[in-house]
């Protein structure tokens, strides 16, 4: 009999030991239940320290059988009801982005839904809801999209994780960290937008995982085999708009992805990330022309400091004789950098004040080139923004952003300070 059950028995015939004995008899009982506690405690301490057995364990198997008489017979909804959690977050913006219009922005609900399927086996997945949804007539600018939907198999502890599905691909660190509640500035950045393609996903396999490599010295590597870019790479919209079908590929090859991030131990800080992104892979029809590109990423934090950066550049083989509005080179970069803040007198003194609220100033700096051999072609050819930013965040996972950005385009006929930008929005997590 499991070590847990014997003492629910034990402790379940004390009333009986009462009824039935005399004061002599009962006296007799308790000395000897005593005796069997104290035996008991001697047990469970000698099986705490072997790794093999342990209480808990018979604590747990218990738990099951016991609650097996109880389990409705159709064990897949039992598992489903029991095993998934769901979450998501929810944008919401005014925006005046200099066009003579302003307007509220139902941007972004997203939902998200996790499941450990069995021990080292464990499926997540988001979907996406823009602008309110899909197929109805009064909407527009609208979508719903799986973000991602991973099923990972846990092969050595944290060191080795293969996944296979619709991978969020491994390329710079904005795509890891996409969700509107975390970052402090409501827009995302222009190259990440563009040459990163936020948010990214492609269907296809890979493996991540955190290598200890000793004296303090961490490192983590993501890498993905998917069908990657194909045709559509353009002077205006960079590689946003040659991300490809989640069911076909556009040709016989796939692209490969990859991100390592080292995090050296410093003491002058109090986090240092260090991350290189790299692609490979052959995107048009014919599957003859390549393009690669690379990526160097930081984020350091101290104390109420926080700095963050990303540059980004891909080389596109064109074919020959191809005019120069075909991108054969891109690139990007930006610099962020916040200070958080709060008066420690306010916390407290109203229910929005709590030990977690923070403000925040923030200035983004960044500069983005879709075509290096032409000056200037579209909005988005060699235009440079900054943004400057204050947010306020009741508790962590709630945020409010007011924001503005001064953007200086090279294309001709834009007016400085015509495509300038105002936001405000309000996301949070659930």
């Amino acid at each position: 009999m499991a070590l847990f059950e014997r003492t629910i028995t034990i402790l379940l015939l004390l009333p009986l030991c009462a009824a039935f004995a005399g004061e002599d008899g009962l006296a007799e009982a308790v000395r000897r239940q005593g005796e069997e506690i104290e035996r008991l405690k001697d047990e469970v301490s000698s099986l705490k320290g072997h790794d093999r057995v342990r209480l808990e364990q018979d604590i747990k198997a218990y738990l099951e059988d016991t609650s097996d008489a109880v389990r409705p017979t159709d064990t897949r909804n039992a598992s489903f009801g029991q095993r998934v959690r769901v979450g998501g977050y929810f944008s919401l913006e005014y925006r005046d982005d200099g066009d003579g219009n302003s307007s509220f922005d139902a941007h972004r609900l997203v939902l998200k839904f996790a499941s450990e399927v069995a021990n080292a086996i464990t499926f997540e997945t988001e979907i996406e809801i823009e602008g309110g949804g899909a197929d109805v007539g009064f909407l527009s600018g609208n979508e719903v999209l799986v973000e991602y939907a991973e099923l990972r198999f846990q092969l050595i502890e944290d060191t080795l994780v293969f996944k296979v599905g619709l991978i969020l691909i491994p390329w710079g660190r904005f795509n890891r960290v996409h969700d509107d509640p975390i970052n402090d500035l409501t827009d995302r950045p222009l190259v990440a937008r563009r040459l990163a393609a936020v948010a990214f996903d492609q269907p296809g396999l890979g493996a991540e995982g955190t290598v200890e490599l000793g004296g303090g010295w961490f490192l983590d590597y993501d890498v993905a085999l998917v069908q990657g870019f194909g045709d559509g790479i353009t002077t205006s919209g960079g590689l946003r708009d040659a991300r490809q079908s989640f069911r076909s590929d556009n040709n016989n090859n796939k692209q490969v992805f990859g991100r390592v991030v080292v995090s050296p131990p410093v003491n002058f800080v109090d986090v240092l990330d260090i991350g290189f992104s790299g692609t490979w892979g052959k995107y048009d029809d014919a599957g003859m022309n390549e393009m690669h590109g690379y990526g160097i990423d930081l984020f350091v934090k101290k104390g109420p400091f926080e700095f963050a950066g990303e540059y980004m550049t891909v080389g596109i083989e064109q074919a020959i004789g191809a005019p120069a509005s075909e991108p054969r080179r891109m690139s990007g970069w930006y610099v962020q950098i916040a200070f958080h803040f709060f008066p420690e007198s306010w916390r407290g003194s109203h229910d929005l004040f709590t030990d977690e609220s923070t403000f925040t100033f923030v200035v983004r700096i960044e500069q983005i080139d879709l075509n290096h051999a032409t000056n200037g072609s579209t909005l988005l050819d060699d235009l440079t923004q900054v943004t400057i930013g204050f947010n306020f965040r009741p508790v962590e996972r709630t945020v409010f952003k007011i924001s503005f950005a001064f953007v200086d385009s090279e294309v001709v006929g834009v007016v400085s300070g015509s495509a300038d930008k105002f936001v405000i929005s309000w996301a949070t997590f659930f």
